[in-house]
């Protein structure tokens, strides 16, 4: 009997042992600096956000083009949808073809990730460039690079953009702590470290204009350019930031509480914002906000090894008061939902994650 007991303790000794070591080592290979912060309470779908499947008749739309088509921007003149993969090339369509695949053009490849897309009044391209910045694309497919860092330090992760009247680029730095191969870490982390800043190409020159966000993500503006819509993915909310007016140089959160995580925005001609949502908000990362020793050795972990904890398809419309005009999801038909774009008499969806884009008839919705 002793020495059963003898050979139990031992083996716990052991055990200690090696999950001290393993702890150890996930301390140190670590490079997360966690805080401590409060999420907003669960959201559950109902009730605005109520469970649904409006986009089960979602059908592929260039499929075997490329993979992972993150936004989608219309051409002011011409009616062609133009996307980017993560192979670097981006593309146009004509959405009135008969075999739309047949359509497609190459406009050029941008030797990065392209994400965001929006057009000028004039046509030219803004692409929001993960690994090379913000970049500009002239109606003959030339690129120029805008911008790449603000007072002397390279923006990490440049993500998304809105283009004025006046051709200020406004454009979200998601986090300056990582880049798209290890953004997971910011999530764990709660790095807080996501801006959004303004090029003025007039001056070629960068300004920050809002900073201290978690995650940011996708930016609109108001068919005014009074204010603007920024997505703050990590917290799920969207809030609004003042160019005019009164409150000029003020911000306020523009609708908070969202079961899921905002991802990119588009302005419609009828004024209502189109949002996709990425993922629903995710367990872990929040029950585990309390406990930065945790999540500091979580970034042990490689991030490649972490994947969503949801695949789910979400798309809502707001109208300029926050009122959920549209509320459409699916949980099979295509996930992951980063960009949402009406156009005639058709909504277009694209995904992080997917290998085509995705269309469904209005009025099925």
């Amino acid at each position: 009997m002793k020495k059963i007991t003898a050979l139990v303790v031992k083996s716990v000794y052991y055990c200690i042992g090696f999950c001290t070591i393993i702890i150890g080592a996930l301390y140190v290979t670590s490079d997360l600096k966690p805080q401590v912060w409060q999420p907003d309470p669960p959201q559950s779908l109902s009730g605005a956000f109520a469970i649904n499947n409006r986009l089960s008749g979602l059908q592929p739309v260039l499929e075997h083009i490329g993979l992972g088509p993150e936004d989608m921007a219309l051409h002011p003149t011409s009616g062609m949808i133009y996307t980017a993969f993560e192979n670097g090339d981006i593309v146009y369509f004509d959405p009135q073809a008969i075999d739309v695949s047949d359509s497609v053009t190459l406009v050029n490849n941008t030797q990065g990730r392209p994400l965001g897309l929006r057009f000028d009044v004039d046509g030219n391209l803004y692409v929001a460039d993960a690994l090379r910045g913000l970049l500009k694309i002239d109606q003959q497919g030339r690129i120029t690079i805008l911008a790449t860092h603000y007072k002397g330090q390279k923006l990490q992760f440049i993500d998304h953009l809105a283009v004025a009247k006046d051709g200020t680029v406004y454009f979200s730095n998601a986090s300056q702590r990582f880049t798209m191969h290890n953004f997971v870490y910011d999530f764990l982390e709660t790095s807080m470290t996501g801006g959004i800043f303004a090029y003025h190409p007039k001056s070629d020159s960068v300004t920050s204009v809002l900073t201290g966000l978690f995650f940011a993500n996708g930016v609109a503006l108001s068919a005014q350019d009074d204010f603007l819509l920024i997505n703050e993915t990590g917290k799920a909310r969207i809030l609004r930031y003042w160019l005019s007016g009164d409150k000029a140089g003020s911000h306020e959160i523009f609708i908070d509480g969202l079961p899921a995580m905002p991802d990119n925005i588009y302005l419609d001609p009828d004024g209502v914002f189109w949002v996709g949502l990425i993922n629903l908000r995710d367990p872990l990362v929040e029950q585990l906000a309390s406990y930065p020793f945790i999540r500091k050795l979580l970034g042990g972990i490689p991030a490649s090894w972490f994947t969503p904890s949801s695949e789910y398809g979400m798309v809502i419309a707001l109208d300029t008061q926050a009122k959920v005009i549209h509320n459409l999801q699916t949980a099979t038909a295509y996930t992951s939902i980063t960009s949402a774009l009406p156009f005639r008499g058709k909504l277009y969806v694209a995904s992080l994650r997917q290998s085509h884009l995705a269309a469904i008839p209005l009025s099925e919705l």
